[in-house]
């Protein structure tokens, strides 16, 4: 649970060997770089730089069903004109989709009136066919001086084809006039049958392009390391004959510099961070336990200067969503799916990580279901084994209100308990000592009253909380005392921190959503059960593939929005309750100087 030390380093070159040496340090790939000098729009533009048509074409051939042979060789591979043709071919889909529902559309409003050639206007000496589709309750209110026929007719609406010299004025007739095309319902179809066709050619060519999607991810990784190199060397430092770049690098990989410097002849200068520098945040975790890494990241990036939250939210994100689904059953359910889907979670590091948050979520959904002693909604039988390990009782209000209360304090005082560590020697270390007597002391208190602790306890709780509450008051404010008047606005900027107080009790409460939620999921599972065996028992023969069907799909409805809620709210607990409390400032990723071609050979 750390945030890595970093140095920043300079290195200083011949200007003439800087592309050279640029391009062998991102090959060693260590440093995040700082620019040294400001780049024009162009510059910037090309450290972002994505060719984004070949992107398209991409994705457009990634998302094909089936592929290719992948061809990993071809010295004649020409990316542009491979790209042009991917293009082409998604842009000639999306038009034959777009035909395709278009010809469906027509052929759907035509099919009334039947298979029939529209006349033209000069075939029947001026005169034009109008088309309405009438219900038949209002076939009353057609105007008698028009000359009409109904052609078709149905339960619901009469098909009228009136036959005038111009549109009919919009009293004459009780609808507005149906839109119908010059063509033929059998031409219809034989566009249809056309168009079909042309889909499945330009499928049979997708396919065919599949082929180069290993070269074109290859050539596209290489074009972005180029234009990386070129940012890099944009806004690296010239002054005469020489040439400076500087970064920021982890302590541990030091050595690496110093022997990259010594074998290209650069000088180096190797620093601390200053107290006004902001290095970038570089996390280090344990593979096992890296996924809270991605989740840190997904909402803020701590400050260098702060502390790491990745394990806490790895554990706390598993512990949350188990409490809210609340059932053995589903987490079964969701472990045989990650068994199915376990190599295709190997395949990256992102999945890999994804894969190792998923076992620990499920382990303590499982054992939190066990102890909650539901089963797909069913209770183990008393006196069995599984009946001796269930230890939660989801309807004793009390016990779970006092349980859920208890977990957000913890929470909370574990955020202002980091803050304080990291912090220490600061103001705003005493102030979290502070709020975690304040916490204490109010929880402590509160179950006094509800009896769970004895009465006694009640002094002691009051002393935390005042204790608390007064360190809070004097170290909120950072102002210096030098005189009366300095004594009292910083006595009214704690007093004002006070206001937070009723804060911190409102994100205790929050957590309470963890029974609420994990009542309604058990709750649901329960009443699918009831309804599937009351249909059951009420219909004999059929009524048991009625109930079997009810009981299938209120589950897999239950289960997804357990694993909804689980995902939402646990996530919304870590970054909105514990983040405020536990983190101070935002940082920003680091970012290393590589080449990414050689992490794709």
């Amino acid at each position: 649970m750390s945030i890595v030390r970093l140095q920043r380093v300079t290195l200083c070159g011949m200007v003439k060997e800087k592309e050279a040496v640029l391009d062998q340090l991102q090959c060693l790939g260590c440093l995040h770089l700082s620019p040294l000098r400001a780049t024009s729009q162009t510059d910037g533009e090309a450290a972002s730089e994505r060719p984004e048509t070949a992107y398209r074409a991409l994705r457009h051939l990634g998302d094909t069903p089936d592929k290719r042979l992948q061809i990993r060789f071809d010295p004649d591979f020409n990316i542009d004109a491979v790209v042009e043709k991917a293009e082409e071919n998604r842009l000639a889909l999306i038009a034959a989709q777009r035909r395709q529902e278009e010809l469906e559309t027509h052929i759907r409003l035509q099919i009334p009136w039947g298979d029939f050639i529209p006349p033209r206007p000069d075939e029947l000496g001026g005169y034009k066919l109008w088309y309405y589709q009438v219900p038949n309750y209002q076939l009353t209110r057609i105007a008698g001086d028009l000359t009409y026929q109904i052609v078709q007719r149905d339960d619901r609406f009469a098909y009228v084809v009136v036959i005038s010299q111009s549109e009919p004025a919009p009293g004459l007739m009780p609808v507005s006039r149906s839109l119908v095309g010059h063509r033929s319902l059998s031409s219809l179809y034989h566009l249809l049958e056309r168009n079909s066709q042309h889909i499945e050619e330009l499928n049979f060519e997708r396919l065919s392009l599949t082929r180069w999607i290993f070269l074109i991810s290859q050539h596209l990784v290489r074009a972005e390391d180029q234009a990386a190199l070129r940012y890099a060397v944009n806004t690296s430092w010239d002054e005469g004959s020489l040439f400076a770049v500087q970064g920021w690098i982890a302590v541990y990989r030091l050595t690496e510099i110093r022997l990259f410097a010594e074998r290209y002849h650069l000088a180096s200068l190797i620093e601390e961070p200053g107290t006004e520098d902001r290095p970038p945040t570089l996390l280090s975790n344990p593979a096992v336990l890296s996924g809270g890494e991605d989740m840190a990241r997904f909402f803020q990036t701590p400050d260098y200067r702060d502390w790491d939250p990745s394990r806490v939210l790895f554990f706390s994100f598993a512990l949350f969503f188990a409490m809210i689904m609340a059932d053995a059953g589903y987490a079964l359910v969701l472990g045989l799916v990650l068994l199915v889907a376990w190599r295709r979670f190997g395949r990256s590091q992102g999945g890999r990580r994804l894969r190792s948050l998923s076992i620990v979520t499920l382990s303590m959904a499982l054992s939190y279901g066990v102890l909650a002693g539901s089963y797909f909604g069913v209770s183990p039988a008393e006196g069995s084994v599984l009946g001796a390990l269930n230890h939660l009782d989801m309807h004793d209000f009390d016990s779970m209100i006092t349980l859920s209360v208890v977990i957000g304090v913890l929470h909370l005082m574990l955020a202002n308990g980091m803050k304080a560590a990291y912090h220490w020697g600061h103001h705003s270390a005493w102030v979290a000592v502070g709020w975690n007597g304040f916490l204490l002391g109010a929880v402590m208190l509160w179950l006094t009253k509800t009896g769970a602790l004895s009465v006694t306890l009640a002094n002691v709780s009051w002393i935390f909380i005042t204790v608390g509450l007064l360190l809070v008051i004097f170290y909120a404010g950072s102002r210096p005392i030098h005189n009366a008047r300095s004594a009292m606005l910083r006595l009214l900027s704690g007093i004002h921190a006070l206001t937070h107080a009723t804060k911190a009790l409102g994100d205790v409460l929050s957590y309470l959503r963890l029974f609420a939620l994990g009542l309604a999921s058990s709750s649901l599972a329960v009443t699918f059960n009831q309804l599937s065996s009351d249909v059951m028992q009420a219909m004999p023969g059929v009524g048991i593939l009625l109930g079997l069907l009810i009981l299938l799909l209120g589950h897999v409805l239950n289960l997804a929005l357990a694993v909804m809620s689980g995902v939402v709210h646990g996530l919304r607990l870590n970054f909105i309750e514990f983040y405020n409390w536990g983190l101070s400032d935002e940082g920003y990723p680091f970012r290393t100087f590589k080449k990414k071609e050689l992490l794709h050979e």
